[in-house]
């Protein structure tokens, strides 16, 4: 070994000398990047009181244990989530590649050889055998950064990927949410029609009996027969869509519709959200803005590395070979050689300068992507906002009308009992009820949905314990 390190020309030690001196200096400039938060205005438009700090979650609007533990047992079981996280680790291993990439490699080799040479004078021929084995060490320095470059894309690509997996699972996490509160829904709806059929057989038994005495008429029999049939034709679609939420449901756990348990608990009772903090310290951890941001800055590696791409390249290679015409005989002949080469790209026909084209049109459409991003998750918090607004209103003014249409049906009743009324205005107050009773469930549902959208836009936590599934 020491003979050979002699051997060694000036060139060599000064083309390595170099190749350190240039490894340390030179390094293709990656675009830096402002952060999500910066991209976000000050405060929500349609939020009276914004205060620092404040978050809400998912346990203060469904308190429901049976919910928590059915959302743990998503996380676990949705074979989309176990997609997500297998594209994870797809990119985990991308990156092992690349970080490999800037390691020096040493590979083994063996070889046998078998040859025989005819002589054309004396036609003798002369049979040889030939056995080697050797290692090869090979190293390409980084000298521009090419290699370092793609080794922070995977690993911002890993990054992209975890936020991914976030982001399945709040979206999933909200579909579940979605299935139980219109199972529940479903299972009120259900409820309140079969009530309102006990309470119109009631009255029809009273009108048929004072049929019986010769104080009604028949037309009233009819009109509320009538009433109880549009009341028994709407209990199949509600039943209906009660068993298909409930499959929903199963499915998302990563059941069959029919093996999975039912939604557990029942609905809570809404409060107004009083206050949550700005725009910048809620959106900023949305896993999708991450995901889309993290995109943009593997992007931009990706450029560096193909503008390093179109510059030369050194490699540098140290074999050792040991042969010998027989087994027993290896190592007779040794080799030791040092080799360094340069590939210079000269001419590719312009592939190279579109690759980095390519790279930088990538990293502007991630950076469009990120922008639009960001107004529409914005938007969505907006909106998702201004529409519960009006739904507590609508609540409000929605129970002061329910509380008239009892009142008007309880007069309706005592003047028809007195021979005031005909039935038809009881008819009218009692239908004009029970449509409202109807509408306060499907208002309640429209509130808890939107609460579960709005705790998505704002990526919450599932509690302040940080259990953020």
């Amino acid at each position: 070994m020491l003979k050979f390190l002699q051997r060694i020309s000036l060139m060599h030690i000064l083309l390595v000398g170099s190749l350190v001196t240039i490894y340390s200096c030179q390094t293709i400039q990656v675009q830096q990047r402002e952060t999500i938060q910066s991209r976000l205005p000050e405060t929500f438009v349609n939020l009276e009181i914004q205060n620092p700090g404040t978050r809400i979650y998912w346990k203060t609007s469904f308190p429901s244990n049976s919910l928590k533990k059915d959302v743990l047992m998503l996380i676990e079981k949705n074979y989309q989530i176990e997609a997500a996280r297998a594209r994870m680790k797809r990119a985990i291993a991308a990156f092992d590649i690349a970080e490999s990439l800037a390691v020096p490699s040493l590979n083994a080799s063996a070889g046998y050889e078998r040859s025989r040479i005819k002589e054309t004078t004396d036609r003798s021929s002369t049979t040889r055998s030939h056995i080697d084995i050797g290692t090869v060490l090979h190293w390409e320095p980084d000298i521009w950064g090419r290699l370092r470059a793609g080794q922070a894309a995977a690993s911002l690509s890993i990054e992209e990927k975890k936020a991914m997996v976030d982001q399945v699972a709040l979206d999933l996490q909200f579909l579940l949410v979605q299935a139980w509160i219109k199972y529940h829904g479903a299972v009120q709806m259900e409820k309140v029609l079969k009530d309102q059929r006990k309470t119109n057989n009631k009255i029809l038994e009273l009108i048929e009996l004072r049929l019986a005495q010769g104080d009604g008429n028949a037309l009233d029999v009819l009109q509320q027969q009538g009433h109880i049939a549009h009341i028994n034709r709407a209990l199949p679609d509600v039943i209906s869509k009660k068993k298909q939420y409930s499959h929903a449901y199963a499915v998302l756990l990563g059941n069959l519709p029919d093996e999975g348990h039912q939604p557990g608990g029942e609905w809570p009772v809404l409060e107004k959200i009083p206050a949550i903090s700005s725009p910048r310290e809620l959106l900023g951890h949305r896993p999708d803005l991450r995901a889309v941001f993290y995109a943009l800055q593997a992007a931009d590696h990706e450029v560096a590395k193909a503008i390093a791409d179109r510059l030369p390249r050194i490699s540098i290679s140290l074999n050792y070979t040991l042969g010998g015409p027989t087994i027993a005989d290896i190592g007779r002949a040794r080799e030791l050689s040092f080799i360094s080469g340069l590939l210079v790209p000269v001419f590719d026909a312009g592939r190279l300068k579109a690759n980095v084209s390519v790279k930088k049109a990538q990293a502007f459409e991630n950076l469009a992507i990120l922008e639009q991003s960001v107004l529409n998750a914005f938007q969505e918090v907006e909106d998702v906002l201004v529409k519960e607004n009006a739904l507590f209103d609508e609540q409000c003014l929605l129970n002061e009308e329910v509380s008239i249409a009892m009142e008007t049906v309880d007069r309706a009743k005592f003047q028809y009992l007195n021979g005031r009324q005909s039935f038809l205005s009881v008819l009218l107050a009692l239908v004009k009820l029970q449509d409202l009773q109807q509408s306060d469930i499907e208002l309640k549902q429209d509130l808890l949905i939107n609460r579960g959208h709005l705790l998505k836009a704002l990526s919450a936590q599932w509690s302040e314990s940080h259990e953020n599934f």
